[in-house]
């Protein structure tokens, strides 16, 4: 890896060579969905992707060399995003994914966007799981997709000077994983009933607290899936899944905060 490392958005001349990437053999081995599909549904997508001012997507070049890529794409919640990156075919191994990562993360763009940051890579793509790591995301646990079993990755962004404080009404079994991932993001704080914003977790909500503040109830099964949402300070189309109750936790903390400041 070089000194001359650039950032720059996607264009439209990027539209073959990401696609010519993604199906090289080398790089789908460590993709969570790994069907095929033919080059014209990629170049509707891309050219979907490239107008819609929601995503963004960073190759970064190495001496003027396309080296690698990577996507912000909208996660379940208002400010929180999802991420999808891969060195160039040949290029693994030489530090661009995690440079990629890092300079990405830093961006003006995403900065402004984006609360928290959500990734995923398969239990057995250790070098990958070792540039989550090296960036500072946090191992929030594992889920299911397309066949595949893989690692949630977080990041938060936002600079929080005033966590958003959550009462949880849970099983004790959740809650040391809630707490602790809460403690080592910093996005919100587990409360008592004086807590503006209230969890439900796999239990029925209660008459008493459907004049609370903020009201939410997470049905806990194989995944999260968000089936109230009193008085959340936006629209959201319910019922919304999330694979693991520390993504859906930590989403809905991210958006909060998301909210406030915009």
């Amino acid at each position: 890896m070089g000194n001359d490392l650039k950032l720059r958005r996607w264009q439209e001349s990027d539209c073959r060579r990401i696609y010519d990437w993604r199906v090289d053999p080398d790089v789908m081995r460590w993709c969570i969905d790994q069907r095929m599909f033919p080059y014209d549904d990629h170049k509707r997508w891309f050219f979907g992707f490239l107008a819609d001012s929601n995503r963004y997507g960073f190759i970064l070049e190495d001496a003027g060399e396309a080296v690698a890529q990577i996507r912000f794409d909208p996660a379940e919640l208002p400010g929180c995003y999802r991420i999808s990156l891969a060195a160039a075919p040949g290029k693994t191994g030489k530090g661009y994914g995690s440079s990629i990562l890092r300079l990405a993360c830093q961006s003006e763009e995403i900065r402004d966007c984006a609360t928290l940051l959500v990734a995923e890579t398969l239990t057995d793509n250790l070098p990958s799981q070792k540039i989550f790591v090296r960036n500072g995301f946090f191992n929030a646990g594992h889920g299911r997709s397309h066949g595949a079993n893989f690692i949630c990755w977080l990041l938060p962004l936002a600079v929080v000077h005033q966590p958003v404080l959550l009462q949880f009404l849970a099983e004790p079994t959740w809650l040391e994983d809630i707490e602790r991932m809460l403690s080592a993001t910093g996005l919100a704080l587990a409360g008592d009933a004086t807590a503006r914003v209230k969890i439900f977790m796999g239990t029925a909500v209660s008459d008493e607290e459907l004049y609370s503040s903020v009201l939410l109830h997470l049905n806990i099964g194989e995944s999260a899936l968000l089936d109230l949402a009193l008085r959340f300070p936006a629209d959201l189309k319910l019922p919304v899944e999330f694979y693991n109750p520390l993504l859906a936790v930590a989403q809905i903390a991210a958006s909060l905060l998301y909210l406030q400041q915009n």
